[in-house]
């Protein structure tokens, strides 16, 4: 066989190896840049750092999160967790922490502290609707979700629980009734109606488990009625009902906050235990 004949060959032979290699080789992925190695559950404190505001510090305490700056209180759960996401978010690109006036990051308004690393957040690219953030020396262009999970105000961040899961309400006196636990049952004075153990129980419950709408700073509004309350371990606390309607709003004698329910929940909060109401009547079936 002739020599350019074998060089033929061959150059076929490579042509059909690059070929088989090029089909079979493994997709590249594209790579995911993590900001962060510590993970969710390492985290012991939180700092937020709000332009114009003073900072809101979080400190986690056994599996709970509190608040201790500006205010000292229970942290929202949920919330706190949503703080923790961007622990472990990825970006496909990073940049040199070099011209930062164009990202908004020479003075950040937004600044979150994680144990010992620092997430500033900058300008949002109006094109691709991600929000630049520094951290660990490079900026990366991340989902705006991110910075949106920042709470902007302390009142964000507080618990919206009216009492927490270690107070057991025993003992509720309105203005115009009372209903308190007596060896184990509760009672209504003045009793009123066929009430089972059931319909104390969801009342009750009602209560101990009340979430409001939202938390504002306590306001100097005269309360329109009063409730005090005995929790299982002897503690008494009053609770100032600010307004009814269109809103309930409460207030706990021992904590600067008030806390916002909607009109329908407080009507069920301001009255006495009852049966719930019996089902409609069916109508009987046509002939």
């Amino acid at each position: 066989m002739k020599k350019h004949a074998w060089l033929n060959l061959a150059l076929i032979v490579l042509v059909a190896a690059l070929a088989l290699f090029a089909y079979y080789k493994p997709q590249k992925k594209d790579q995911e840049l993590r900001l962060s190695t510590l993970k969710p559950a390492d985290a012991k404190t939180v700092k937020i750092e709000i332009a114009g505001t003073p900072p809101v510090e979080l400190e986690r305490s056994g599996a709970d999160w509190l608040v201790t700056a500006p205010v000292k209180a229970r942290a929202d759960a949920i919330q706190a967790q949503r703080i923790l996401e961007i622990l472990e978010a990825t970006a496909k690109d990073s940049f040199p922490p070099q011209g930062l006036a164009r990202y908004d990051l020479n003075e950040p308004p937004v600044k979150l502290t994680i144990n010992q690393q620092s997430f500033a957040f900058g300008a949002v690219n109006d094109m691709s609707r991600e929000q630049y953030v520094l951290t660990q020396g490079n900026v990366y262009p991340l989902s705006v979700r991110f910075g949106a999970m920042v709470p902007k105000s302390v009142y964000q961040v507080v618990s919206k629980q009216l009492f927490a899961p270690d107070e057991a309400p025993v003992a509720f006196k309105f203005d115009t009734f009372s209903v308190a636990q007596m060896d184990g049952k509760w009672q209504l004075a003045p009793a009123g109606g066929d009430l089972s153990a059931d319909d104390f129980t969801r009342w009750a419950d009602e209560w101990r488990l009340v979430s409001a709408l939202g938390v504002l700073p306590q306001t100097n509004r005269k309360p329109v009625s009063t409730i005090e309350v005995t929790l299982k371990n002897g503690q008494k606390i009053t609770v100032n009902v600010v307004t009814r309607e269109p809103q309930l709003v409460l207030q706990r004698s021992d904590r600067p906050f008030e806390y916002q329910m909607s009109g329908e929940q407080g009507k069920r909060l301001l009255a006495p235990p009852s049966a719930p109401p019996a089902p409609a009547p069916q109508p009987a079936p046509q002939k």
